[in-house]
């Protein structure tokens, strides 16, 4: 029998809220007998308070705002995952069963995006409302959840989890105290570019508006341009070590108020990246207007054009200003650094400290700066054809921007009926009012009557003169084919046949009298083109038939994987051929065990190569997911595989045990126990099998990976990864170009600030390992209270106990509202500091030796220590993977002023105090760590004695059972 408790007497009903409701069969599935009825199950977005405080008209602003909000976020029902089962407020009066709701893998954060949306819509609904009551504290971090019963009875948990699966909501309810207003979600969203902010107008229909190709173009020049800049940055980087070097030469830290880099090779390079992909932008413009039935005439970005100097100096000046504030931003990252570092070694150390601070830094102001640049050149594509195309109705578009601020969501759909109107709100980049700057991905489309102007008006719109050959790249068609240009005075065409038609790299394919005859002929090359360039839909890249050979090395021999694990030379065989090729398509993600891996080819031979295993075989073009999976390796997103072995028993496994596993014992003695506990430094497999291989994001070999071929047998894309000389060679600037001398800094960067919210007390319920959010935030447990250090041996040491840790929380955040909080650091890539040092040796020690890679603050609660903050903007990839990977942290504590004092948090595989995570990890099918399923279990209230003595028990009998096999 059901065990209620004081919320199930329906009180909790008397509240506000605003919430997701499943729909009606979702509803009844879920709903247990002596929990919440079908009708009452919810996902709460916002919780708001009490009913009873809302008066009419603030009612009325709460729904208002919902309604408004939700069309610019979903316009259809929203799919979650039930994935497991969880036990809330075990320790208070109210204690509740939950279902965990994480998001359906086909609209990742879609719950969270929404959760945000309905907060800052309510914000802003009530901001003027005199009577508003003051809405509770939300509990942080929001966790998306269904309650389906008020109680303490764990007899549900079995019913919970049988009711376990795809739940989805099909409207939002705003309740206050039982006066329901539900507000229905409608269709899916269906635009090509995937899921879009809102569902394609009726007129950016009619305006033959291909988001998807817009959202690639988008995409693919960011991508460009960033490669490039990796030469751009690296010599900047000289630069600023150069003059820090000098700095601390001359011990003059003055020397650096002027520090500024050279841009203009910066400028160069990404002026000539814009230049292109406006002209590709104004090609798709053209190809919209076309469509309509309307003829555009002949236009381009050429220097000689005067229409198209005003375009091409915007982009100019457009790459100068965003060339200015990277390079600002790079210096004052570099300068700050120095500070800190100044008259911590010698010259060449601080520079080389900074040079690698600098390498470290995160590419996210760099691609957002770039995502702003290369919005500015799709816009002015776009214009330089709307100026000589026939006058048209312009409409604002913000359907790309699926996270737009309001002012950008107001003007979504405003139509101008001239284009200098249009041109006012969308200038250069997004709309002018846009709070988001270089993020905003407004754009303008435009319609034409079916009726448009004949050709004689279209003639009269003026001319722009066709491009430059040698300044303009050409581009690409989606078939894949050459694109043809009509080009007028070309250098190796006669005076009597001005008119040219050039394909790929300007080849010359013939000169013609009149630009008519160019034109018929530029479509009669595109025509054949096509024909000869037609392809199955199934079939990628220029791979024909049903399979695609691969090759590469599957494993290797006599090597270490990072999680300690080494086959012997010669052990691995194989099985009979041909063997599976898989793709690891899913991983476990939403804390749900969801490891999905599909077989995408074969393994025809395998062979040794030294000490690598190589393999051979074909990916099978056949099916969905192996053209997925040739796509990916072809677009360089996946190359790494790991084996899939068996065969491997106790005999073929040796474990490599630390040299001083029994180090400090005393006398020299061997250590019973820590013999039987300690962990080996290394596993190495004598035997194995290889029955498949699997494709991964992350192999165990980082030697291993495969490499598409073509039908001769060369390497066409994977493999290897691609060389410096290679990147060297796909950027703008020359290695030799003369750099400027350094010049004053003139304009600054913004810095990145996090949520204060992010470093206060984030309300944990259980012991919670350290968990990293997508977005940087930081959470999680240090130390759990009532656990004893398992360095610790003979006695029950526990985690000491501050009120404050002000030795630790030495640094200052700055945070988005302004505020300053006190923060330390979590350290990673660095062992503790020797137990000799001192507070201050100790925490320098992790300054010196490890990577700061998180700012956090740090409490006490019911649980532990709490750990909470954020990612530090530019902290290395790498070691914040480290650190999620880890999810445990090890405390340092010192003793200052008679007590221990906490001063440095270092990230560990195996802390001291361990905080267990409550999952089990699964790879191949099989069952690798298991950990416990429940609340952890700590020493409260046991005795050295009861531990020691449950310990000899445990270990006489093991022993027992070596001595006595098959015995009890």
């Amino acid at each position: 029998m059901a065990t209620l408790t004081a919320a199930a007497d329906g009180s909790h009903t008397s509240g506000a809220m605003i919430a997701l409701i499943p729909t009606e069969e979702d509803a009844a599935r879920l709903a247990i007998e002596g929990g919440e009825p079908a009708g009452q199950l919810h996902l709460t977005l916002s919780y708001l308070g009490k009913g009873a405080d809302f008066s009419d008209d603030v009612r009325q602003r709460v729904i208002d705002a919902v309604t408004g909000v939700l069309p610019h976020y979903t316009d259809r029902p929203l799919s979650g995952n039930a994935f497991g089962a969880a036990h809330w407020n075990g320790n208070s009066d109210e204690p509740c069963w939950v279902w965990s709701v994480g998001d359906d893998a086909e609209t990742p954060r879609a719950l969270g995006m929404l959760h945000a949306a309905v907060c800052m819509a309510l914000e802003e609904g009530l901001a003027d409302a005199p009577d508003a009551p003051e809405l509770p504290a939300p509990h942080t971090p929001w966790v998306p959840h269904i309650c389906a019963a008020y109680s303490a009875d764990p007899g549900m948990l079995a019913a919970m989890e049988e009711r376990l699966g795809p739940v989805t909501f099909d409207r939002v309810r705003v309740a206050f105290a039982g006066d329901d207003t539900d507000i229905p979600l409608g269709e899916p969203v269906t635009a090509a570019a995937g899921p879009l902010r809102r569902q394609p107008t009726d007129l950016e229909t009619r305006a033959r508006v291909d988001f998807g190709q817009l959202d690639d173009a988008w995409h693919d020049a960011i991508d460009g341009a960033f490669e490039a800049w990796a030469d751009i940055q690296a010599a900047q980087r000289e630069q600023i070590t150069a003059a820090v070097q000098a700095a601390v030469d001359a011990d003059d830290l003055d020397q650096l108020d002027s520090l500024t880099v050279d841009t203009g090779d910066a400028a160069t390079l990404l002026f000539a990246r814009m230049r292109a992909y406006a002209e590709q932008a104004g090609r798709t413009q053209q190809r919209e207007a076309e469509a309509q039935g309307v003829t555009v005439p002949e236009w381009s970005l050429d220097d000689e054009a005067v229409t198209a100097a005003a375009f091409r100096d915007r982009l100019r000046q457009v790459a100068r200003t965003t060339a200015r504030l990277l390079g600002a931003g790079l210096v004052a990252s570099g300068v700050r650094q120095a500070m800190r570092l100044f008259g911590s070694g010698s010259a060449q150390q601080v520079a080389a400290q900074v040079d690698a601070h600098l390498a470290a830094l995160s590419d996210a102001s760099v691609r957002e700066a770039l995502g702003g640049a290369m919005s500015a050149a799709q816009n002015e594509g776009r214009m330089a054809v709307l100026a000589v195309a026939p006058p048209g109705t312009y409409v604002a578009s913000e359907a790309l921007d699926t996270a737009s601020c309001k002012p950008c969501r107001n003007i979504d759909g405003t139509t101008y009926e001239s284009l200098p109107d249009a041109r006012r709100a969308y200038p250069t980049g997004g709309y002018t009012d846009c709070l988001g700057g270089s993020r905003c991905r407004g754009f303008l489309v435009a319609v034409w009557p079916e009726d448009e102007v004949d050709d004689e008006q279209a003639a009269t719109a003026g001319t722009i003169l066709a491009a430059s050959a040698a300044t303009i790249p050409p581009t690409r068609s989606e078939q894949g084919g050459t694109v043809y240009r009509t080009v007028q005075d070309h250098p190796d065409c006669g005076a009597d046949t001005p008119w040219a038609v050039v394909g790929d790299e300007d080849e010359l394919q013939g000169c013609y009298a009149t630009q008519a005859e160019a034109d018929e002929a530029r479509a009669a090359l595109a025509e054949a083109d096509d024909d000869a360039n037609e392809e199955p839909d199934d079939a990628p890249g220029a791979m024909s038939g049903e399979t695609a050979p691969w090759e590469g090395p599957l494993a290797v021999e006599g090597i270490v994987t990072g999680d300690g694990r080494e086959f012997a030379p010669d052990a691995l065989t194989w099985a009979d051929l041909p063997v599976p090729l898989r793709w690891n398509k899913e991983d476990s993600h939403g804390g749900e065990a969801r490891t999905i891996a599909v077989n995408v080819g074969r393994i025809d031979r395998i062979w040794r190569d030294g000490n690598k295993i190589m393999g051979a075989g074909v990916l099978d073009l056949s099916d969905e997911d192996g053209r997925r999976v040739y796509g990916k390796i072809e677009g360089k997103f996946l190359r790494g595989v790991s084996i899939d072995a068996d065969s491997i028993a106790d005999a073929d496994v040796e474990f490599v045990w630390p040299e001083d596993v029994n180090a400090g014992t005393g006398e020299g003695e061997d250590d019973l126990f820590e013999m039987l506990f300690a962990q080996p430094e290394k596993v190495i497999f004598h035997g194995g099998r290889i029955r498949a291989a699997t494709l991964v994001d992350i192999p165990a070999f980082s030697e291993a990976y495969i490499a598409l071929l073509d039908e001769q047998g060369a390497v066409v894309a994977g493999g290897v990864p691609v060389t410096e000389d290679e990147v060297a060679a796909s950027t703008t600037p020359s290695p030799d170009a003369a750099r400027e001398p350094l010049r004053a800094v003139t304009a600054g960067a913004g810095a990145f600030r996090p949520a204060a919210a992010w470093f206060t007390d984030p309300g944990l319920s259980l012991p919670t390992p350290i968990t990293v959010t997508d977005d940087g935030r930081i959470y999680g447990h240090a130390a759990q209270w009532g656990s004893c250090h398992i360095g610790q041996e003979g006695v029950c040491v526990q985690p000491p106990h501050e009120d404050e840790h002000p030795y630790y929380r030495t640094g200052e955040v700055v945070c988005a509202d302004g505020s300053r909080v006190a923060v330390g650091q979590i350290t990673v890539g660095t062992g503790h500091a020797p137990l000799h040092y001192g507070a201050s040796p100790a925490a320098e020690h992790y300054d010196n030796t490890g990577s700061a890679v998180a700012d956090v603050a740090v409490g006490n609660d019911q649980h532990g220590i709490w750990v909470a903050g954020a990612v530090r903007p530019g902290a290395d990839p790498l070691k914040v993977y480290e650190l999620q990977a880890a999810g445990q942290v090890s405390g340092d504590w010192r003793r200052i002023g008679g007590q221990l004092r906490l001063v440095g948090l270092l990230a560990v595989n195996v802390p001291g105090f361990p905080v267990p995570k409550m999952r089990a990890r699964v790879a191949s099918g099989e069952p690798q760590a298991l950990v416990a399923a429940g609340r952890p279990t700590v020493a409260w209230g046991r005795s050295q004695v009861d531990v020691e003595r449950d310990a000899v028990r445990i270990v006489m009998r093991m022993l027992s059972r070596r001595v006595h096999p098959g015995g009890r």
